[in-house]
């Protein structure tokens, strides 16, 4: 059951806190177990003392006795005398009577010759010798080994009056000796004698099994200690306490061992310990139900919210309600605040998801879905028309007056659609593009009028935060009046219609045509195939001579690009390039163009200069000194022979920048040219901005000097400002012999067109350099 299974909340509470509690009670229980051997160890060493203490008394009282009647027979005259004389049978009779009297089973003479008068097995000589050597030493009472057996021997000497001889009692030291020992003890413990022999102790008496050598040690370590201690002799372990007895022999050690079972010195704490066995289960059994309810109370709420927050996973509406104000309440309550918070930002988020932050109105997303929506509901007689309309010189708002103008326009112009197209789906494409989708008949009129009313509200006066603003607008239109057109390809086709809206002037709204698909599949094809032919090596270049008037000879040549299509030939470069700037593809053509012309130079005659034209991308994109670095030490061309022509657009967008990266060019010894000069708005202020090095003069201007009044003056001044200036003049577009003497005359530095050539390849350029007579068309003025 899932209730009872361990990965349960329930179940793992009730686990801890269970072992938590027979953790606690198993170690108070061992060391309950603990004190009470303890304290039955303890008990038991007091009464085994005091039993070895009644056995001390018992010795020396049986010794006293027994040294007072040998002392006493030994002091008898006639004894003495029998003795003395050898009298054996009387000897004998005085021995065993007083045998009889003192209850003693061993006595006998030892005469002074070593030899022994009693009765019973007397002790071997070896024996007798120990006997001696214990006697001369002192040594009267004590126990020894004879006859295989130990007894406790007590001796008295015989004078008469010199000494004799010995009078000797032994007394068993056996197991009726040790039951009556047994006996005086007011616990039921066993009594033995051991003997130490070496390094082994042997059971000489006694009721208990063998010494193995861990008993041994525990004999030698508690010898005559007032202690117990345990020790495994064969049936049980028992508590013991040794006692040693004094010998007759140098060789032994004798002990009194008293022990008593350590089973029979716990019996009477068994209850107890059972008690707390008892108590212990029963304890668990309680701690096991009351964890098992109080985990219940505990994770039942948790349950609540594990349920709650699945349902709310899969989307559901759910509430927790949880009564109380404990930490379970407090989370059910958070809980459900959180819930209603993720169901507002779930809200807003999808409110951001499918509607522009800034106007309010619907975004790309959601007109994909209402464009779709709407294709699908088309009825035959319907027609779904979608204008693209963008603002026209938005971009010089927020430049000039600031984003927050900007986005307050936007606000405006959104409003303002709002009103126009009422009915109509209206979203914001992005930045200041807004689209307007209309479902009706299909009618051109009915279109141009919402085009021309919304043109109409867009174009009124606005005034935006004290800025007086006067908006226009462009409008793209597509219709989808046939079969098959999805919500992508309308909006491509509005799109179209609005790039030929702004093409044409901006102000005005145009109809998507399907010439505008062809050019812009076109114009795609182009860029893919600009892509390839960038890896693939298509472009090559052509080079135009610029013919130098005071030398006499060419002085440059215009490196210009040529792509060799493989399927369409040779592509103009009026077809490519706009495609090229607009894409960014131009960075690499412009640096590959730059290496080439750089590497053909190096291998003309010193005086000539190659011309390369950048255009006003490179410049905004980082990179273009790194490449005109790389080119020069590539080729090892000097930078005095490297000219660079721009034109006046790239001044348009950061004309601090670009002077800054003129600046460093030219630092570089690279000379600038100003291509297309008089064709803008500003020449005149660029040329005080930067001081090129060379002016060329538009070929509108060369075309009619010979025939349009005024002409030759517009190049005179143009020749007297670059002289004043220290900048060298090229005239373009030169194609007549007449208008060579004419520019001549007017200080024209040198002359390019197709008067001396058309643009030609790196061979024909070898060739033309190495010709004596190049352009036999040309006078020497100074030679005439």
């Amino acid at each position: 059951m899932r209730s009872f299974s361990f990965a349960s909340l329930r179940t793992r509470l009730s686990v801890l806190y269970a072992g938590l509690f027979a953790a606690a009670m198993l170690c108070i229980t061992i060391a309950l177990y603990v004190g009470t051997e303890r304290v039955a160890s303890v008990q038991v060493g007091k009464e085994l003392v005091a039993s070895g203490a009644i056995y001390d008394r018992l010795w020396q009282q049986r010794a006293r006795q027994l040294g007072d009647a040998a002392t006493l027979l030994a002091r008898d005259f006639g004894f003495r005398a029998a003795v003395a004389t050898g009298d054996r049978a009387t000897s004998l009779s005085a021995l065993d009577n007083l045998k009889a009297r003192m209850n003693v089973r061993n006595a006998f003479i030892l005469h002074l010759d070593g030899s022994i008068t009693g009765r019973g097995a007397p002790p071997t000589p070896r024996q007798v010798q120990e006997l001696w050597r214990a006697l001369d030493s002192g040594k009267q009472v004590g126990v020894a080994q004879w006859g295989g057996r130990v007894k406790q021997v007590v001796a008295a000497p015989i004078l008469a009056p010199a000494q004799i001889g010995w009078i000797v009692f032994g007394v068993d030291l056996n197991a009726r000796e040790m039951r009556s020992l047994e006996g005086m003890s007011p616990i039921a413990l066993d009594a033995g004698i051991v003997v130490r022999r070496g390094e082994a102790w042997h059971r000489v008496a006694g009721d208990f099994g063998q010494i193995d050598r861990r008993a041994a040690l525990a004999f030698d370590r508690f010898l005559d200690r007032r202690s117990a201690f345990e020790a495994d002799l064969g049936r049980e372990t028992s508590f013991a306490l040794a006692k040693s007895l004094p010998t007759l022999t140098t060789d032994q050690h004798a002990a009194l061992i008293l022990i008593y079972p350590k089973s029979a010195a716990l019996a009477p704490y068994r209850p107890v310990q059972a008690f707390i066995a008892i108590f212990a289960l029963l304890g668990l059994a309680g701690v096991i139900l009351a964890t098992w309810r109080t985990a219940a109370r505990i994770t039942r709420p948790l349950a609540q919210l594990d349920e709650a927050v699945g349902r709310f996973a899969r989307g559901d509406r759910c509430e927790v309600r949880i009564s109380g104000r404990d930490e379970l309440a407090r989370l059910a309550g958070s809980f459900n605040a959180m819930v209603e918070q993720i169901e507002e930002r779930e809200k807003h988020i999808a409110h951001l998801a499918f509607n522009d932050t800034l106007t309010g109105l619907p975004n790309r997303t959601m007109f994909q879905k209402q464009a779709e929506q709407l294709l699908s509901m088309r009825g035959p007689e319907q027609a779904l028309s979608l204008l693209c309309i963008d603002l026209d010189n938005f971009k010089t708002v927020n430049d000039t007056l600031g984003h927050p103008v900007g986005d307050a326009m936007l606000i405006a112009v959104a409003g303002r659609l709002s009103d126009a197209a009422r009915g109509c789906f209206i979203s914001r494409l992005g930045g200041d593009e807004f689209l307007v989708l209309h479902m009706g008949a299909d009618e051109e009129d009915t279109v141009e009028t919402l085009a021309r009313g919304i043109m109409a509200a867009i174009q009124q006066p606005m005034l935006v935060d004290g800025h007086d603003i006067l908006p226009g607008a462009s409008i793209g239109i597509a219709i989808a009046d046939e079969e098959g057109i999805d919500a992508d390809t309308l909006l491509r086709n509005a799109d179209l219609a609005l790039y030929r809206a702004k093409a044409e002037g901006r102000g005005t709204y145009c109809y998507f045509e399907a010439a505008l698909n062809e050019r812009a599949q076109t114009r795609r094809a182009i860029e893919s195939d600009l892509r390839r032919a960038i890896e693939q090596g298509e472009f090559e270049l052509y080079f135009q001579p610029l013919f130098d008037l005071k030398a006499n000879r060419i002085g440059s040549f215009e490196a210009l690009i040529r792509w060799n299509h493989p399927d369409r030939g040779l592509v103009s470069p009026v077809e490519f390039i706009p495609i090229a700037e607009e894409t960014g593809l131009i960075v690499p053509i412009g640096a590959w163009v730059m290496r080439e012309a750089c590497v053909h130079a190096a291998g003309w005659p010193p005086h000539v200069r190659v011309a390369v034209n950048v255009s006003s991308v490179q410049f905004r994109r980082q990179g273009l000194t790194q490449v005109v670095l790389q080119a020069l030490a590539a080729s090892g061309l000097a930078p005095e022979r490297l000219e660079i022509e721009i034109t006046e657009s790239i001044f348009l967008d950061s004309s601090e920048e670009t002077l800054k990266l003129l600046h460093s060019l030219r630092a570089l010894g690279v000379k600038i040219a100003l291509d297309d000069f008089g064709t803008g708005y500003s020449s005149l202020s660029y040329l005080q901005a930067f001081p090129f090095d060379k002016i060329k003069i538009d070929r509108s201007f060369i075309q009619d000097l010979l025939h349009r009044p005024g002409a030759i003056a517009v190049v005179r001044a143009i020749t007297d400002l670059a002289a004043a200036l220290g900048m060298e003049t090229t005239a373009e577009g030169v194609e007549e012999a007449e208008q060579v003497e004419e520019l001549r005359a007017q200080g024209c530095s040198s002359l390019q067109g197709f008067l001396f050539s058309r643009p030609v390849d790196a061979g024909a350029v070898d060739k033309m350099l190495n010709s004596a007579e190049v352009f036999p068309i040309v006078g020497n003025r100074d030679a005439a």
